[in-house]
């Protein structure tokens, strides 16, 4: 893939071949109608959540023990993280204390699926119905796992990937966000708008994912063997 971007030329284009056809698979895969590629997976979060109009006397609640950047991107829409503790079995969101960190001003829940580990899903989507709350979705780490019978990056409104150099699906940086929501993709779309995409990912990336996205099952069926024995 990386010598087909450099004999074709693709390799300097925003949005090339390479990222549309990798944008393309990350959509069927998880099963959303958009996909956002960008620079990491903490740009990610944050479309995500200016994305769902996230911003100051907004709460986003999520784990007390989570990647930094994900606090940081709640403080830079101005919104207020309310932090909830995590499972002692597997140090990922404990959902039944989240409906409790609720208040009028939650806005979002984001969940992060950290370790390995998985958090109750089909739990974390059940909303008090007087709280205008919405569901965004960190997967970075568990691509290609499912959670109750669903691929983990399909839940929520808003899902995020990362392609850092310790994830699964690696190209050293790069993020992406999914969403069916169109008017997320329109908001998102518009932002990162400067001239040209300010967080874009670039062709090489691109083409460097789509060869692992392709042979995820395998590599984690690996994974798993490895580690079960």
């Amino acid at each position: 893939m990386l010598h087909r971007a450099a004999r074709d030329g693709s390799w300097g284009q925003y949005h090339g071949p390479h990222s549309q056809a990798l944008a393309e698979s990350l959509a069927t895969f998880h099963g959303f109608d958009h996909v956002r590629l960008c620079a990491s997976g903490t740009v990610a979060v944050e479309l995500a959540l200016r994305g769902l109009k996230i911003g100051p006397g907004d709460e986003v609640i999520l784990a007390a023990y989570d990647f930094r950047g994900n606090m940081q991107d709640v403080l830079c829409v101005g919104a207020t993280p309310v932090l909830v503790d995590i499972r002692p079995d597997n140090w990922n969101l404990d959902v039944g204390r989240v409906e409790e960190a609720m208040t009028e001003a939650t806005r979002a829940v984001l969940v992060s699926h950290l370790h390995g580990g998985q958090v109750d899903m089909p739990h974390c989507e059940i909303c008090p119905t007087d709280v205008a709350c919405r569901l965004s979705k960190d997967a970075c780490q568990v691509p290609g796992a499912r959670v109750a019978g669903r691929v983990a990056g399909s839940w929520g409104e808003v899902a995020v990937l990362s392609f850092g150099g310790s994830k699964l699906l690696s190209a050293g940086r790069g993020g992406a966000l999914l969403t069916s929501d169109d008017g997320v993709q329109q908001r998102v779309k518009t932002y990162t708008q400067r001239g040209n995409d300010a967080y874009p990912l670039s062709e090489l990336q691109a083409a460097l994912l789509l060869p692992q996205l392709d042979n995820l099952g395998n590599r984690n069926g690996q994974r798993a063997t490895a580690v079960t024995g």
